[in-house]
């Protein structure tokens, strides 16, 4: 199936950030049954790039036939970067450290 750049640009603004349930009745979608999931983009492809609660923090391409917009609000916690004082500096001021250590 071949989209045009506007029809994808549209399912984006309409799926971004939507919190989402995989159809049960699909087999290969079975790993993801009962998770919410959060709809991070709508690739080129027209298929969306889902990242699923828990501490599997990799995104899934899914069609959107396969996905179900959750209506109801709900708490997840998404997979977040741990932050550590080393993580917060950017990549300049770790190479200044690195040579104080060095010295």
């Amino acid at each position: 199936m071949s989209l045009s750049f506007d029809r994808i640009e549209k399912l984006g603004e309409e799926y971004a950030d939507q919190e989402v349930r995989v159809d049960p009745a699909v087999p290969e979608l079975a790993r993801f049954r009962g998770k919410v999931g959060r709809v991070v983009t709508i690739n080129q492809n027209g298929r969306a790039l889902v990242v699923f609660e828990g501490p599997d923090c990799g995104r899934y391409d899914i069609e959107l036939d396969h996905l179900r917009v959750v209506d109801l609000p709900v708490e997840v916690d998404y997979p977040q970067p741990e932050s550590t004082p080393e993580n917060d500096l950017s990549a300049l001021e770790r190479a200044r450290m690195e040579k104080e250590k060095a010295k």
